[in-house]
């Protein structure tokens, strides 16, 4: 397995807001996460680092999972348990009520693959036979409107809310995530805040992350440089890990 992980704040925003980790626990599983903070006066960024730091030491000292149960038990625990902490520190820290973030992550491990997801960021998947398809729901105004068949594509596309969330990590006292078991043969998965998939069409990003004579941590890179051409107007993050080959990882701030 290879993975390259890459955030950068953008041309635009004065601070970085997005925050991941690719994380291993005793058993060898890998967890990578991205997070999207949300909330004024600094606070998203408080928000992401919280859910990060929170996963990443929780996920370290976990030993593995006997079944996928315990798997998904562990994250379901361990979401409202970061939930609560957030939301804690926002009810607290007057400044920074209302503070949180979205929270993707792909945990692969010996008892199955994983998928996570609160708010919109998103996983992508990939295969061998050129399929790409994004994997998670995004909780949102307009994705909810599009469901209920209230607004059509192309109207979502300039409708003014279309970034409201309907679902973050802290925001309130009780959080839902998606956690979905994915027993499908990947060969790799995409995970991005929406400073890329909001600013780069999808079929870019496909051609990008399906060009398999390139290095994960070109790919990554390429992803970066078409969010910026097209504005860098949000910070952007992006975590590839492509299922084949030998293991490494690479983690890089920008």
């Amino acid at each position: 397995m290879k993975y390259y992980g890459l955030t950068n704040k953008g041309l635009v925003r004065k601070t970085n807001q997005d925050s991941y980790v690719i994380a291993a626990n005793g058993a060898d599983d890998v967890f990578a996460i991205v997070c999207d903070g949300i909330g004024g006066n600094r606070g998203g960024d408080i928000a992401s680092r919280m859910a990060i730091g929170y996963f990443s030491k929780a996920f370290s000292e976990n030993d593995g999972f006997a079944s996928a149960e315990e798997a998904r038990q562990w994250i379901r625990n361990t979401v409202q348990e970061a939930n609560k902490e957030i939301f804690t520190y926002g009810e607290t820290h007057a400044k920074y009520k209302g503070l949180g973030t979205t929270f993707v992550g792909f945990l692969v491990s010996a008892v199955g693959n994983f998928i996570v997801n609160i708010g919109d960021s998103r996983a992508y998947a990939f295969w061998k036979n050129g399929r790409f398809s994004q994997l998670t729901s995004d909780h949102t105004l307009v994705n909810d409107l599009l469901m209920h068949g209230e607004l059509t594509l192309e109207e979502a596309e300039n409708y003014p809310r279309k970034n409201v969330l309907t679902n973050a990590l802290g925001v309130w006292e009780t959080v839902r995530a998606d956690i979905d078991l994915h027993a499908e043969d990947f060969r790799g998965v995409l995970l991005c805040s929406d400073g890329l998939h909001g600013y780069v069409k999808e079929e870019t990003i496909r051609r990008i992350v399906l060009d398999k004579d390139r290095d994960p941590s070109l790919r990554v890179r390429g992803l970066l440089k078409e969010a910026l051409n097209a504005g860098g107007y949000d910070n952007v993050t992006a975590i590839l890990i492509d299922m084949e080959g030998d293991e490494y990882g690479w983690r890089e701030r920008m």
